[in-house]
């Protein structure tokens, strides 16, 4: 979790440069963000189970799923108030639009997302939960 919200963190800033408008750069960078959408879920969810009691993880996992589809609808609100109120310039008369500020506020949420794995690899430390053990050890 931590590698997938580093490589999300770092892949969102350099998006945030105006200066690396390339196609090239862009296609990496857009399979950087696949491998760390990838990362992230793959290493949250079945953590869940272990730290969350059997007769509270059906609810945990709802809160998560509250959460995640809170950040899906609220998000695109936000970026949409960025662009239309700071964002955006008229060229030749067509609508033209600066996406340093949007890639910089998905900067802020993947730098959040940094502090939560490290977190969580803090709290496993403390209390042995054992999320970087495999679940399933043979006799």
């Amino acid at each position: 979790m931590i590698i997938g919200s580093i490589l999300l963190l770092g892949i969102h800033l350099l998006f945030s440069i105006p200066a690396l408008d390339n196609s090239i750069i862009a296609i990496v960078l857009m399979i950087g963000m696949g491998l760390s959408f990838s990362l992230v879920p793959s290493a949250m969810w079945p953590s869940l189970a272990k730290i969350t009691p059997q007769r509270q993880l059906g609810s945990a996992y709802a809160i998560i799923f509250w959460i995640q589809n809170g950040g899906l609808t609220l998000v695109p609100y936000y970026i949409g108030y960025l662009l239309r109120n700071y964002c955006e310039s008229e060229v030749n008369g067509q609508d033209v639009y600066d996406y340093t500020y949007p890639m910089q506020a998905f900067s802020v949420i993947a730098a959040f997302a940094v502090v939560i794995a490290f977190a969580l690899k803090w709290e496993d430390k403390r209390k042995h939960y054992g999320l970087e053990e495999p679940n399933y050890k043979p006799d």
